[in-house]
C-alpha cells in the first residue's frame, strides 16, 4: 500500500509561503504575544489612535510585531534638554532583545502619536540590525546611520519622516 504521508510532508514543505497576515489591534496591542508593551493608559490610548488612524504608524507596529523586539513604551514627566521622546536599549534575555521608549507628553495627541511613531522607527531600526543586542552595538549603529545631535544622542532622517508622515495622516 501507498502512502501519502511522504507526498503531504513534500507539499507541506515546498509549498508557497503564506503572505503576512493582515494584524488586527488586538493582536498587536493586547495579546500576551504582543511586541509593544505598556502600562500607561495615555500610552495604549497613543497606540491605538496611531494604529487606527495611521498607516505608516500600523506598519512599524506590524514590522515589530514580525520581530524579535520587544518594546516598553512610558510616559515621562520630562526629559533631557528639549528631548520629547528617546529609545533606549535593555538587555538581551534568551533570544529576544528588549527596548525602553520614553515619551513626555507635550501638545496635542497628535504631536504625542507623531513623537511615538518617530520612536517606534528607531525600535524597528534595531531590529533591522540584527547585530545589536546592547548599549556597544547600539552606538555603533547610531554611528554608522545616524545623525548626531550631541553627547550620546542621534536622530535618523528616517525617524524623522516617519514622525512627519504620521502626523500628515492623522491630520486627514
Amino acid at each position: 500500500m501507498l502512502s501519502i504521508a511522504p507526498l503531504l510532508l513534500a507539499a507541506t514543505l515546498f509549498a508557497p509561503a503564506a503572505p503576512f497576515e493582515p494584524l488586527t489591534e488586538n493582536a498587536v496591542l493586547e495579546a500576551p504575544t504582543r511586541r509593544i508593551r505598556s502600562t500607561d493608559a495615555s500610552m495604549r490610548k497613543l497606540l491605538q489612535r496611531g494604529f487606527r488612524e495611521s498607516r505608516t504608524f500600523a506598519d512599524l507596529i506590524a514590522r515589530l510585531q514580525r520581530s524579535d523586539v520587544i518594546v516598553y513604551v512610558e510616559e515621562v514627566p520630562r526629559l533631557p534638554g528639549a528631548l520629547e521622546g528617546r529609545m533606549m536599549m535593555l538587555p538581551r534575555v534568551y533570544d529576544h532583545r528588549y527596548v525602553r521608549i520614553q515619551i513626555a507628553l507635550r501638545g496635542s495627541p497628535e504631536d504625542s502619536i507623531a513623537v511615538l511613531g518617530h520612536e517606534l522607527h528607531h525600535a524597528v531600526e534595531v531590529a533591522d540590525a540584527l547585530d545589536v543586542h546592547d548599549n556597544a552595538g547600539l552606538a555603533r549603529l547610531y554611528q554608522r546611520i545616524g545623525l548626531r545631535r550631541g553627547t550620546h544622542l542621534y536622530d535618523t532622517a528616517g525617524a524623522q519622516d516617519a514622525g512627519r508622515m504620521i502626523r500628515r495622516e492623522l491630520n486627514l
